[in-house]
Order: structure tokens, then sequence, then C-alpha cells
């Protein structure tokens, strides 16, 4: 779907076939859901809805994959053939003058064939390269750079497992609820550094935001076999590698922790090795857009933004706007966020990003956060806090972000973005 915003057409922001979606549309829908829910509701009975999470599993060290290569052109657009019911949700915010309701609704994502209880997706065919600038920071990036594909790494944050091993390099970071803690999924594309960790399981859930990032490098220590099938699924229809340490070289356990919070990989060995696979992954592709130019129209609904928290599953997050660096700086429970280096967390754009998180259908112990549909999001950039709306149709998209005041799109500042899968 094209993004109609004229101003992505300049260089640094080249526009595309396949770009964002403008979730205004998504807005738009909220004025039929009240007369179209009773429809909808006869619609779904019988149907099958698919959403995921997943315990961890062993964490054993394989052995490595073989060598060719392959290319592909156009991910398919959808992967209907059921219907998701619809949840709505309402929020009430008030000020001094004014109160606005806001209703929005988020959608399971629509589903393929199962078997046995595990998806099969279309076979999916990657993009080319994103022009001119890095696909996740929407900097100025060499065609080498671009070339690459990311490295979607499934890290640790149980209090064993901090600080992490390189965290703070990633492009972007998103950070999920799993069993009473969260767990971040780093994406490194720019930046490769030596080894990246700890490396821990997958979800279910975690494959509707693989699903966008252009069959990326899933690196993951293994999980139940519920996930294991899940994902397996996905690799045998070419969405993603499935880097798994089960059976990938370019993993090791350092001895300065114990097991299972002390894997560790080498995220360049990652990449030399899927690209040299049988069906390599795929150029870096945009989660979201990135416009180093844009500013808030003078209606919308920016406030200055200088500390905020985002509530998680136990862990306590807060963010505060450093306006000397141009980044948020984060914290958890109190502390600093560091890494194993000594470097913080520091970001230029925070989302959160408000969905509901029923429980896996391979574990109900498990959330599984709903991340195709659209519901309400706050965008944190440049010091601004922009009440918003998120919005994507297929798991194969982007994420588009619009005021929740205007309906106008919003774009992300360049550099780093860290995106909290928050409770709606």
């Amino acid at each position: 779907m094209n993004d109609p915003n004229p101003a992505e057409n300049s260089a640094s922001n080249p526009t595309e076939p396949d770009a964002p979606v403008d979730p205004s549309v998504y807005r738009r829908r909220r004025l039929v859901v009240g007369a179209s829910a009773a429809a909808v509701a006869l619609l779904v009975v019988g149907l099958v809805v698919i959403v995921g999470g997943s315990g961890d599993g062993p964490d054993a060290l394989g052995s490595v994959a073989t060598t060719t290569t392959t290319t592909t052109t156009v991910p398919p657009t959808t992967t209907t053939t059921t219907l998701p019911p619809t949840t709505t949700t309402t929020s009430t915010t008030t000020t001094t003058t004014t109160t606005t309701t806001t209703t929005t609704t988020t959608e399971p994502p629509p589903t393929t064939i199962v078997e046995n209880g595990v998806p099969i997706w279309p076979e999916y065919e990657t993009l080319g390269p994103w022009p001119t600038v890095a696909a996740l920071t929407g900097l100025p990036a060499d065609e080498a750079t671009r070339l690459r594909p990311i490295v979607a790494v499934k890290v640790d944050n149980f209090s064993s497992a901090r600080p992490q091993w390189n965290l703070d390099q990633a492009d972007t970071i998103i950070e999920e609820n799993v069993e009473g803690v969260t767990r971040f999924i780093g994406m490194f594309h720019t930046n490769l550094p030596d080894r990246v960790g700890p490396v821990r399981s997958a979800r279910t859930g975690d494959l509707d935001l693989f699903a966008a990032m252009n069959r990326p490098v899933l690196a993951w220590s293994g999980g139940n076999r519920g996930v294991t099938n899940w994902i397996e699924s996905a690799e045998r229809s070419n969405l993603l590698v499935n880097f798994t340490a089960q059976r990938s070289p370019c993993y090791e356990r350092t001895s300065s922790r114990s097991a299972p919070h002390n894997l560790l990989l080498d995220p360049t060995c990652a990449t030399n090795t899927a690209l040299d696979g049988d069906v390599p992954p795929g150029p870096a592709r945009p989660l979201y857009w990135v416009d180093r130019n844009w500013e808030p129209a003078p209606e919308a609904g920016g406030t200055p933004d200088e500390t905020f928290r985002v509530e998680m599953d136990g862990v306590s997050v807060d963010w505060t706007w450093d306006e000397a660096s141009g980044s948020y700086l984060r914290s958890q429970n109190g502390n600093p966020h560091v890494v194993t280096s000594g470097n913080r967390i520091a970001v230029q754009n925070v989302i959160e990003l408000f969905t509901d998180h029923p429980p896996s259908p391979v574990d109900a112990r498990s959330p599984n956060p709903v991340t195709v549909g659209f519901g309400r999001a706050v965008v944190h950039r440049a010091g601004q806090r922009i009440e918003a709306v998120w919005g994507r149709d297929t798991p194969y998209e982007a994420f588009g972000f619009s005021d929740a005041a205007t309906g106008t799109p919003i774009r992300l500042a360049g550099g780093k973005t860290f995106i909290e899968l928050a409770r709606a």
C-alpha cells in the first residue's frame, strides 16, 4: 500500500510501492466498528484464530548448515483464509478543559492453513534492498550495509541475564512481555558487534514481527516443541532463516555466568553463514517510517517529553529525554539500563505500542502481543510526546503511526528506535 505523504519522495526517504500503511485508514475504520460488531461476531463463529507464545526449551548447541544461493522478488500481500474476531478497548484522556474518548480496535492476524495446530504460511519471496538509507535508522548507508539482512536476536532480560552483551548496538529493540518478565528482540543491521546475548528462546507471537523483516536471520536458543513447530513451519515457507543454537554455528557459552543466561552469538558469523545457506536472508527493510526532516504540525497533539514510565511485566521501565545527546535514556527498576561495556541504552525514538495479550495456543502461561490490526500508541521523538494510532493490515507490512488528534502520519527521527509492546 502506498504511503500518501508526498514528503517521502526526498532522497533521504525514498518512496517504494510497498511503503508502510498510513494508519489514518484505521482511524476511519473506528467509525464503523460499533455498527458492524454484531455482524463480525456472527461471521467468526467456528473460525480459527491464531495467536502465539511459548516457553523455553533445552539450550544445547548444535552443528552447522549447508550452502548455495537463491534470488527472490515480491512478498505475498495477505495470508488470509479466515476472518479474525474484533475486540474493542476504550480510553479516556482528560485535560483541564476537554475530555476526549477514543475507541480503537486490535485484530489478531488473519491465519493461513492450519495443520495439527501449526500455521502454514504462503511461500515468501524477498524484496530488494532499501535505497539510499539504512532501513531501520533512516540514516545514510552504503550499498554493502543496505544489502545486509537483519539479525533478529532474542535477548534475555531476567535478572540473572543483566547486564546484556551489546544490546545497545541494535538499530531497533522490541521489548515484549513473556512469563512474568520481559524479553527483547534486538535487530542488528548497521552495527554487528563481536557478540550479543544472552540469547534465549522465541515465542510464536514473534512470527508476526519477523514476517515484516524480509526474511531475517532469527537467532534463538531453542524452545519447546510447540514454538519449534511454528518456527520450523515458517522456515519451510522461507519466511525467515531459522538460526537456532540447536543446529547452527556462531554460538558459544561464557563461563562468566551460569546457563541458560550465558549463551552468546557472533552476529557477523551468523550473517555470513546465513548468506551462504540454501535459502539466504533478504536485505533489511523498514519496520516503520523514518523522516529526519519531519516535524509535527502546529495543531498536532505533541507535548514536551522529559520523563515517562512504561508498564511492562515484572520490570519497572523509565525513560528520560536527554537534550544534550538528543536521546532517550532507559532505566530498569530505578537503575540506568547499561550493558556489559558500561554503555547505557539510548535511542532517538521510543514507541509505546498498546495491544491485547491473549494466551498462546501452545502454552497458556505465555502472553502473546497482537501486532496486526490497529490500536493506541504513544510516539516519543525529539523530546515530544505524541498520542497516536498504530496500524498494519498484514504481518508483512511495516507499522504505520498517525496523530490521534489530527490523523496525520507521524514519522520517526533518524537513529535508533525502541518499541515497547505494552498491554492495552
